[in-house]
């Protein structure tokens, strides 16, 4: 009888390292494919808070030069006290703006729309993401109106959170 095998071998050499960012909570593990003028499938896995999920894949990406190694961002974890429990206190614009950097997006960007009398301002905010990689992709994210700024910006960012956790690109 023959043991299961656990994965395929591609054939294609691989180099795996971790690398610490921002103090000991951001751990960011990259893959580098070595390819020398091949396609190369591009699969981008990003783990937040301990878990696991794959990204959209079937991609191709080519190698120009066929000498440099190329980067493929494999898996991010962000370990905080009480995150792998769900319990955290920190907020979710500080959430996004780290997954934004550890994957290597350009920061968000927040807009906001004043509604209202001046005795009972409500707020909206926008979120904007780059999703920068062989699609460029722009997400924006609306919050519901609040009577304070900071509460339009957190839950704009929650939703932004929401539809990077849906598209697959965060867990």
């Amino acid at each position: 009888m023959e043991p299961p095998k656990k994965h395929k071998s591609s054939g294609v050499p691989v180099k795996e390292e971790v690398e610490s960012e921002d103090g000991n909570d951001l751990l960011v593990k990259r893959r580098r494919t070595e390819a020398s003028g091949s396609t190369v499938q591009l699969q981008q896995q990003i783990e937040v808070f301990g878990m696991e999920n794959k990204a959209p894949s079937g991609l191709p990406v080519e190698d120009s030069t066929g000498k440099a190694p190329m980067d493929v961002l494999t898996s991010c974890a962000v370990q905080n006290s009480g995150q792998a429990n769900g319990c955290s206190n920190e907020s979710a614009t500080s959430r996004l703006l780290k997954i934004c950097k550890a994957i290597g997006w350009k920061e968000p960007s927040y807009d906001f729309e004043e509604q209202g009398p001046q005795h009972s301002k409500i707020f909206k905010c926008k979120v904007t993401v780059h999703l920068d990689g062989p699609l460029s992709t722009i997400m924006e994210c609306f919050s519901d109106p609040k009577p304070k700024k900071k509460a339009a910006r957190e839950n704009s960012a929650q939703g932004a959170l929401w539809c990077l956790k849906r598209s697959g690109y965060v867990k």
